[in-house]
């Protein structure tokens, strides 16, 4: 295996990731990973993050892309659902183009897989881009609106700030600015538009953070071809969930 580090700008956020690229020869298929919005809750223990799930991928032929959204681990910034938008788009351009740290990675060959508010994120951005070989979508909300109220809302900046995804103490300049971006990001609404790129929907019965009712939502609205996994039991952090994720590991493998 080999591991590429790269730092990209976004409106003028530096974005830090790296691109891990198996030992197979040519161009090899690519899945970009989009980690959902820190809770800040500490890390479950011997947590092997997202690494574990890219050896799943380099294992069978493909490479896999980690990195973090603005406001999160090394990047530079804060968080923002407009602004993790224009982050995957960023990211999106530079693995297509096949240069730099994705010299090897085939740019006709590329999936997402996001969890969480990046599954919501990965919907949009992949609704906005033809072309993209397959989705996943893991525990996304289909509408912000139906997590956080306008009342909320400064619990949640205040929330922010003590996990340490808002770090500019004048960001944001505007609290009802700042609602209106979250309410922005409604993927039900354009989920539609993701055909014809394969989606697959993966959510927990028992999710405590976005109701299951979410992932319904997301499939009726979606167009073929598309698939709906609910898994039993299941919770939010389905990362941890071997079964769910061996099912859409296979799933992108094959459409890649």
């Amino acid at each position: 295996m080999e591991t590429r580090d790269f730092e990209l700008t976004a409106s003028g956020v530096v974005l830090k990731g790296k691109v891990l690229l198996p030992t197979a020869r040519g161009p090899v298929p690519l899945v970009i990973f989009c980690h959902g919005i820190p809770s800040g809750e500490p890390a479950l223990p011997g947590d092997p993050g997202y690494e574990a799930l890219a050896e799943r991928f380099l294992g069978r032929g493909a490479a896999a892309c980690i990195f973090n959204f603005r406001g999160t681990g090394e990047s530079g910034g804060d968080f923002s659902l407009p602004g993790w938008m224009e982050d995957l788009t960023t990211i999106l351009e530079k693995a297509t183009s096949g240069r730099d740290a994705f010299e090897g990675c085939d740019p006709v060959r590329v999936a997402l897989m996001g969890f969480s508010g990046g599954g919501a994120v990965s919907i949009v951005c992949a609704a906005r881009r033809p072309g993209l070989r397959a989705l996943v979508s893991v525990s996304s909300p289909a509408d912000f609106a139906h997590l956080i109220t306008r009342e909320g809302i400064g619990g949640f900046i205040a929330h922010a700030r003590r996990i340490g995804i808002i770090r500019d103490p004048s960001f944001p300049p505007s609290e009802e600015g700042y609602y209106q971006g979250m309410r922005a990001c409604r993927p039900v609404e354009v989920v539609s538009r993701v055909s014809p790129t394969p989606l697959l929907i993966v959510h927990g019965s028992e999710d405590e953070t976005v109701p299951v009712g979410e992932a319904r939502l997301l499939y009726e609205a979606a167009k073929e071809p598309k698939e709906l996994y609910i898994v039993p039991g299941g919770g939010h952090k389905l990362r941890h969930h071997a079964e769910a994720m061996e099912r859409a590991v296979s799933w992108i493998l094959e459409r890649l």
